[in-house]
């Protein structure tokens, strides 16, 4: 059992430098530190991240340079320090380097961190520390944080038009209601005209909008600041996952997405060496959605009991196409190869649902927009006859 501590220590330099470290003990942390070339200068309990603690892109770059770093034999607490490089990834890595240094296996130190790895990128380390080659092992566990990165970036770019319309939709509607419609009432009130039943309703509407539309436009903000912490938790992205797969337009985007996240972790550990319940256990891992990893944890144990995995896979949740890749995988003995195959195959088809959800959401929310604008122009135009009925 490892407890995280906090640490500030002299490097031989004279420089200082502050970190977190897991270790059984404060006296084992200590003697960490002094292994590594390290004067501590204070030590003390600290708390395990609920956030990761380096940005998944920046975290699968400094992986893809462990692996060329480690290929060209450098040694590994010293390919470590350098992949971290001086992005978010760096006191992560310089972190695990100091693990390494003091005699702990990097799959290990990775575990501490469950935030920044997950259990598949702890295991194909584990397994290439076992088979002696941390370079394949590394360039595969960058493969799996490149596509997760990929589809988060893919999906916030097929929404980030029509969010940014709507967002635009709601501040202009806000200005006319909250300023502009109130003082058009007063002057219409003044003349002493009769409000024919289109006004009237408009301006029922905008009194209702004002008293409620303050409280509801924090309350959004509010759950979109929720939702943008929840993301960088576990427990919040399996929810946010969750939600996204029940959307109508959004759901086969992600279900396309989480498949090729499934497939690549899948085809990389079997072709790492890892068995086929094992592997299928620890991809499951990699699944936001809690539905789809119950129904790939369900899948692993039915290899374990013996069933075909094509077979445990179909009618689970997964688009058809993974369990026919299985199928053919298992039926020629190149399981590996085929989900590796299966991995581009869904990211080729999350690539243009990506196109095509962008097609119609930017379309739809500029429509949004241009009926609300419209709306608004033809109420205030029947206000104006109004007061020009008044005057005659």
């Amino acid at each position: 059992m490892t407890t995280l501590f906090r640490y500030a220590a002299a490097e031989p330099s004279g420089a200082c430098r502050r970190g977190v470290l897991a270790a059984g003990s404060e006296a084992e942390a200590a003697s960490m530190l002094e292994r590594a070339g390290l004067t501590p200068l204070s030590l003390g309990p600290g708390r395990r991240p609920t956030r990761a603690r380096a940005k998944l892109a920046d975290r699968a770059a400094a992986l893809r340079r462990l692996a060329s770093l480690t290929a060209a034999r450098a040694p590994l607490d010293r390919a470590l320090t350098l992949a971290g490089g001086s992005e978010s990834a760096g006191p992560l890595f310089a972190d695990l380097a100091l693990a390494v240094a003091s005699g702990r296996p990097l799959s290990a130190a990775m575990a501490d961190w469950p935030g920044d790895f997950s259990e598949a990128e702890s295991a194909l380390l584990a397994a290439g520390e076992a088979a002696g080659d941390i370079a394949r092992a590394a360039a595969a566990a960058a493969a799996l944080a490149e596509r997760r990165a990929f589809g988060r970036r893919a999906l916030a770019g097929a929404l980030a038009y029509p969010a940014f319309v709507l967002v635009a939709a709601l501040m202009a509607l806000a200005v006319f209601i909250g300023f502009a419609q109130p003082r058009f009432a007063e002057v219409l009130r003044a003349t002493g005209a009769e409000l024919s039943p289109a006004t009237a309703a408009f301006f029922a509407i905008s009194d209702a909008l004002r008293a409620v539309g303050g409280p509801l436009l924090l309350l959004l903000g509010a759950a979109l600041l929720a939702a943008i912490l929840a993301g960088g938790t576990e427990g919040g992205r399996r929810a946010l996952s969750g939600l996204a797969l029940r959307l109508p337009l959004v759901g086969p985007l992600a279900r396309d997405r989480a498949a090729e996240t499934y497939a690549g972790a899948l085809g990389a550990m079997l072709a790492g060496g890892a068995p086929l319940p094992e592997a299928a256990r620890l991809a499951a891992r990699t699944l936001s959605a809690p539905r789809l990893r119950k129904a790939a944890e369900a899948a692993a144990r039915a290899v374990e009991e013996g069933r075909d995995f094509s077979a445990a896979l179909a009618g689970a949740g997964f688009p058809p196409a993974l369990p026919a890749f299985a199928g053919i995988g298992e039926e020629t003995g190149e399981l590996a190869p085929l989900m590796e195959s299966a991995s581009r195959h869904f990211a080729d088809e999350a690539e243009a649902r990506g196109r095509r959800l962008a097609a119609v959401a930017a379309p739809l929310a500029t429509l949004i927009l241009g009926l609300l604008i419209g709306a608004g122009a033809w109420l205030m135009m029947t206000a104006v006859l109004d007061v020009y009925d008044a005057a005659l």
